[in-house]
């Protein structure tokens, strides 16, 4: 039989979905949560295969019709259907490995998912082929003939694949079905999912010199509301019916089950004209913010875990793995309206993801509902799903291949709070109220002039829906406890920092042991054969090196991406004798300094008789984004450009302080009058997440 312990989480988990109705009739949601399909499973009513079937069918109508290019690859539907079967024949022996078992995942292109995508290119050229296969199977041959790939980056063996710990984790350990591999903004590097050097095209992979955005399918989601008439469900057994017969009705060319074939049509058509019809569509609008008149534009989903978020929102994957840098996931989450969780940082293990910035890198997830995200942080975090003890110090170790952990940043699973998340389970579990001993603080640091007063006013509410609806006590954040001046140099701080690990970290891909190689014959270099695949860069300069440098620079002139390139300078100036001492040593300061200034300010126990200071909290709420999604234009030349690259960088303001301090934190979708995409953002201190997992799920029931 199952274990018992394991569906007695799924029975308090899908409790909370019976109980809140606005879970139910949440307008965005275009996907069962996960509790539901594990319930599904286990009562026979639904198989894995029945619900993958119709993932891999939203996939394909978001890339083929809305046009979404959320994804990179797309698995073919054999392979698929093989994982869902093998699912299905454990729920069927009562020996599921999880809760994820047989739930359709995805993962982000810079993690390793071993045989079905050997080797993650983090959507940059220099980490991909470089020939371009045609219709006819054959190559490119002017490109070819100047690059070539080195063995280090690409294996058809599958006895040599290349596994990340957490793709082990999710997909062998847990049992969770692979879909595909999401679009991001090139190694990590940008904000609106507009840096991404890939495109999938009918669930290929293929190298496209002008790079292709991904785009927020909420615009497209509110119109398929619309022709499916779809009315508010108020029971478990109403949305229960109406996702079975989505699922059993799915085909490929109309997931969504649209019945008016005329307004199915006039949908694709328009989305059409959007992506690739009359320039006037996309005129550049005063601050570059969309219209909210203007319901079907063309918005950014974020980044850079863009292809997380946007297939999420779209439903094609119960839970997206992404990573999260400076606010990846967060950001994305906020504006799909979807659910960003981030742990505290050397929580999970990064062996086989490709680094970015190595003291910041998190892995984390998009998923639909606050539930999804509380069962995968359940089945993640835990080394034995059949632990009757949630909170047994043992099991809440990070066990990877049998040893501890292979990435040597990663902390065994941070013990140290372990009281915060005994005391508060233990206690909040007898209250009328699930906060009513828990401290939320407003940092006023955090109320910056820019923020627009819509998501101020959000704010507002959600704050008094946790001390209304869920009992919390609220608490100010004055700006002597926490400096809105040292919120703001952490910007600054970050992007530091950030970029001096990016130019050590991407050093590497030289073509010499790793990247791309691009052959040039040491006594002929054909720089104009080499300057006719990539027109917009001047190879002139190669002419005045010596044969080593002219591959490395050619490689890394071919192979980063404007972003990448300005990050990878950047950080190599900050990095030189004369800037280190003013610039980076500077920053690390700036970073010690806030993440002191946050750590003070937690509480380490619930027990008020330990907390002297009536300022210390247990969390904090303050708004994920201080923008809504930009608008991408399209700029004549086949690319797409949203905002500055230096506000873009501002835009992470609220999520970076966050970042620096190494803290958990999770971005809700909040309330708003107008129904724009706002999230609010719950953080608290290292290994606190079960608190917040339970503070955002009140956040959310009653939004």
């Amino acid at each position: 039989m199952a274990p018992v312990a394991l569906y007695h989480l799924e029975a308090n988990l899908v409790s909370c979905i019976t109980s809140t109705s606005s879970i139910l009739s949440t307008f965005y949601t275009t996907s069962m949560t996960i509790a539901q399909a594990s319930r599904l499973f286990r009562t026979s009513k639904l198989t894995s295969q029945q619900l993958c079937n119709h993932s891999y069918n939203l996939a394909k109508f978001g890339e083929n019709s809305l046009l979404l290019n959320a994804y990179t690859k797309i698995l073919p539907i054999n392979e698929i259907l093989h994982q869902a079967q093998q699912s299905d024949n454990r729920i069927q022996n009562g020996i599921p490995k999880s809760l994820l078992d047989g739930i359709p995942v995805t993962v982000k292109a810079n993690i390793a998912v071993g045989k079905y995508w050997e080797m993650p290119n983090a959507c940059s050229t220099i980490l991909t082929t470089t020939s371009t296969q045609q219709e006819d199977g054959s190559s490119d041959s002017i490109v070819e003939d100047c690059l070539s790939i080195s063995n280090n980056t690409s294996s058809n063996n599958n006895s040599n694949v290349y596994e990340s710990d957490i793709a082990r984790r999710l997909l062998n350990e847990c049992g969770a079905v692979l879909i595909g591999i999401t679009n991001m903004d090139e190694f990590g590097m940008g904000s609106l999912g507009i840096n991404n050097g890939l495109q999938c095209n009918n669930g290929n992979q293929q190298q496209t010199q002008n790079y292709s955005p991904t785009y927020n399918p909420i615009p497209w989601i509110q119109r398929i509301h619309t022709l499916q008439n779809r009315r508010q469900m108020n029971n478990k057994e109403e949305y229960e019916k109406y996702w079975l017969h989505q699922i059993q009705n799915s085909t490929p060319d109309n997931p969504h089950c649209i019945t008016d074939e005329d307004s199915l049509i006039g949908l694709i058509s328009d989305v059409q004209y959007l992506v690739h019809g009359d320039d006037t569509i996309c005129e550049k609008e005063q601050n570059n913010v969309y219209n909210r008149h203007d319901k079907y534009a063309l918005l950014s989903p974020g980044g850079s875990s863009s292809g997380a978020a946007a297939v999420t929102a779209h439903g094609s994957s119960l839970l997206s793995l992404g990573t999260d840098t400076g606010g990846s996931i967060r950001l994305p989450s906020a504006w799909t309206s979807t659910v960003g969780f981030k742990p505290s940082y050397g929580t999970w293990s990064r062996y086989g993801v490709v680094s970015y910035a190595s003291s910041l890198d998190t892995i984390g997830f998009n998923t639909a509902s606050t539930e999804c995200a509380k069962i995968a942080w359940q089945c993640l975090r835990n080394k034995n799903n059949n632990s009757t003890n949630e909170h047994d110090t043992e099991n809440s170790k990070i066990i990877w291949n049998g040893q501890m952990c292979r990435d040597a940043t990663a902390r065994v699973y941070h013990t140290e709070n372990n009281k915060i998340r005994n005391n508060f389970d233990e206690k909040h579990s007898t209250d009328t109220k699930p906060l009513a001993n828990i401290r939320v603080g407003i940092p006023s640091a955090f109320s910056l002039q820019e923020l627009p007063s819509s998501i101020a006013t959000a704010w507002s509410k959600s704050a008094n829906n946790l001390q209304n609806n869920g009992g919390a006590t609220l608490v100010s954040i004055t700006e002597s406890k926490l400096s809105s001046d040292l919120i703001k140099l952490a910007l600054a701080s970050y992007y530091v920092l950030a970029c001096a690990e990016a130019s050590s970290n991407l050093s590497r891909y030289d073509g010499v042991r790793y990247g791309m190689d691009v052959k040039l014959d040491a006594q002929d270099v054909n720089i104009d054969i080499l300057q006719s695949v990539k027109d917009d860069i001047d190879f002139s300069p190669l002419h005045d090196m010596n044969i080593l440098e002219h591959q490395i620079s050619a490689t890394r002139a071919y192979g980063f991406g404007e972003e990448v390139q300005r990050r990878v300078l950047a950080g190599t100036s900050v990095l030189s004798s004369d800037r280190f001492h003013t610039h980076y040593e500077a920053a690390a300061v700036v970073r010690a300094k806030l993440s002191q200034s946050l750590d003070i300010l937690f509480r380490t126990s619930l027990n008020d008789d330990d907390c002297d200071d009536d300022d210390k909290v247990d969390a904090m709420l303050v708004p994920t984004a201080l923008s809504f999604p930009c608008r991408l234009n399209n700029n004549g030349n086949g690319k797409s450009e949203g905002m500055d690259p230096t506000a873009a960088f501002a835009n992470d303001v609220m999520t970076i302080p966050i970042s620096l301090g190494g803290l958990p934190s999770i971005s809700v979708p909040a309330a708003s009058e107008e129904n724009d995409m706002i999230g609010m953002q719950i953080f608290s201190s290292k290994g606190s997440e079960d608190m917040l997992l339970t503070v955002a799920n009140i956040l959310e029931s009653n939004r």
